[in-house]
């Protein structure tokens, strides 16, 4: 039983984007906390300093040009390395977004229409799972500010090699069905559907990084700001 729940992609993928939505919401609660604790430090020490600070500038009015190129020099930088577990919540946003689209497209131009028989019926799940996911996903990718470089497609392709190769294991080992028949190995055609389900990774993680770049051309001031 266990086996069967692992065996499909879809079930791979919403799992991925579930932990993907996790940790960015536990990344959320985490910087509001650190936004406003910041601002509390800042509000006690205007407290603090206030008075001060508009005696002296009263005293010697300029002192008020250096004050403010202190001040600026003193400001943080907006721009922030991101750390380590910045870089693997990127890498899983650029992750997901390519393992989101290929489900997706595999599953309602390839297997709903051509491999399913006509006693086939969609229930809630199966709409949720290759659907909902990629609304989800696309209403994020607006909002967020994270980095889609073209080159990270490599992870996308080491994620399909993964469950592939999961696939061979599983299946090498444990007489079971296979959850596609395009990765059953015992077709004549299975190098032909390798071949191009590997072909689609590329479209898949190209359109995505379209819609990336659309975003940024159209409200490229507004993220500018944020940053």
């Amino acid at each position: 039983m266990m086996f069967c729940v692992l065996l499909g992609a879809d079930r791979w993928s919403f799992t991925l984007v579930t932990i993907y939505f996790a940790i960015g919401t536990v990344f959320s609660i985490y910087g509001c906390c650190q936004y406003h604790k910041r601002k509390d430090n800042h509000v006690l020490l205007d407290t603090e300093h206030g008075s001060y600070a508009a005696t002296v500038l009263n005293e010697n009015p300029n002192n008020l040009d250096d004050s403010r190129s202190f001040v600026h020099h003193n400001e943080p930088s907006p721009r922030n390395t991101a750390g380590l577990w910045g870089h693997i919540f990127q890498i899983i946003f650029q992750l997901t977004a390519g393992v989101t689209m290929l489900t997706d497209c595999v599953f309602w131009l390839i297997i709903y229409p051509f491999l399913t028989d006509a006693n086939f019926r969609l229930n809630f799940l199966m709409i949720t799972m290759h659907s909902i996911n990629a609304i989800f996903l696309l209403g994020d990718t607006l909002l967020n500010c994270l980095r889609f470089p073209f080159f990270r497609i490599a992870y996308f392709i080491l994620w399909t090699g993964i469950y592939v190769i999961f696939q061979w294991i599983i299946h090498a080992c444990v007489s079971l069905w296979w959850p596609y028949p395009f990765l059953d190995l015992s077709s004549s055609y299975a190098p032909i559907w390798y071949f191009g389900v590997g072909l689609i990774h590329i479209p898949c993680y190209t359109v995505f990084t379209l819609i990336y770049k659309m975003k940024h051309f159209l409200l490229g001031a507004t993220y500018q700001g944020l940053r």
